[in-house]
């Protein structure tokens, strides 16, 4: 258990700031503040590359729990391309890590122009059904802009099943300025 918390706070750092390298002058700080920015819109469109029945599931469950909390509106949209949110998983990651966010602008209001999450098939061969399925809330959560967070009721953790109202009061934030 303690060994798949330094992975994820792994994942967030590095996934984070690889993302955003090369998009724009970031400071990223442990701050309180449980997000890092937003998209444009509260209604965010995204698109499933995986192929697999089962990392659709995944996914789709964790856009569902985000959606539940009626703050942003995820909608499935065919053409990958035009998609703000891509959600993925592939093979294997370089240095084995479960998950892999990359962002595409400054962050901030507005600051998020599109997200791709990767979760990697590889290190998570052995996780249960139910740590795939957290992984792929967690990955949801930083696509639309949340930072990780130590609290073990929050999604962000990689511990819950589901956001926790800190999650979405974070979300709220994050997208009070959005339409």
């Amino acid at each position: 258990m303690k060994l798949h918390k330094i992975l994820i706070q792994a994942i967030a750092v590095l996934g984070v700031g690889l993302g955003l390298l090369g998009v724009g002058t970031v400071t990223a700080n442990a701050s309180s503040k449980g997000y890092y920015g937003c998209l444009q819109s509260r209604k965010i469109t995204y698109h499933i590359d995986s192929k697999s029945k089962h990392w659709k599931d995944n996914w789709n469950g964790a856009v569902k729990a985000w959606n539940k909390l009626h703050v942003i509106k995820l909608r499935s949209i065919k053409k990958a391309s035009k998609a703000d949110i891509r959600l993925t998983t592939v093979k294997n990651l370089k240095g084995n890590y479960e998950m892999m966010g990359y962002t595409n602008g400054p962050g901030g209001y507005f600051g998020i122009f599109s997200s791709k999450v990767k979760l990697n098939r590889k290190a998570m061969v052995n996780y249960t059904e139910q740590d795939k399925e957290r992984t792929a809330l967690m990955g949801v959560g930083y696509a639309v802009g949340l930072n990780y967070s130590d609290d073990k009721t929050s999604a962000l953790s990689g511990f819950a099943d589901k956001p926790s109202a800190k999650d979405k009061a974070n979300l709220k934030k994050a997208y009070k300025h959005v339409k």
